[in-house]
């Protein structure tokens, strides 16, 4: 009569289909981290940059001038979410005399490092 039971043969595959499924989901896991991290900073980032054109319209609307505020290019350091991000304003003249064109290009700052753009936006600033 033949005992019951796993053979050494049915335990050695079943412990490798264990370890090949165990690593495929360490691996995904880490991959999954990593797209969370990149969509976090993304997501924050456009926020930065949202922030930037309400302030520049809100600069635009205190001037009252007749023709658009002076918007030159710059750079500024912004924190955000306890984070810090570099904003570089680029301005570009348009046909239409009161429309102004700016771009807004927005890095993150990771240690002393600037990585970026992390998030272009474009806007249009005009006298209204």
């Amino acid at each position: 009569m033949r005992g019951t039971g796993f053979t050494l043969i049915e335990l050695m595959v079943a412990l490798a289909v264990v370890a090949v499924v165990g690593a495929t989901v360490y691996l995904r896991g880490g991959e999954t981290i990593a797209q969370l991290h990149t969509i976090e900073r993304r997501t924050l980032a456009h926020m930065v940059a949202q922030n930037e054109i309400q302030r520049t319209h809100l600069a635009q609307r205190r001037a009252r001038a007749t023709r658009p505020a002076a918007v030159g290019a710059a750079q500024r350091r912004v924190t955000l979410a306890g984070r810090d991000w570099m904003v570089q304003t680029t301005p570009y003249q348009t046909d239409h005399p009161t429309l102004q064109r700016v771009r807004f290009d927005v890095s993150a700052i990771e240690g002393e490092q600037t990585v970026g753009p992390v998030e272009r936006i474009t806007a249009f600033i005009g006298r209204h």
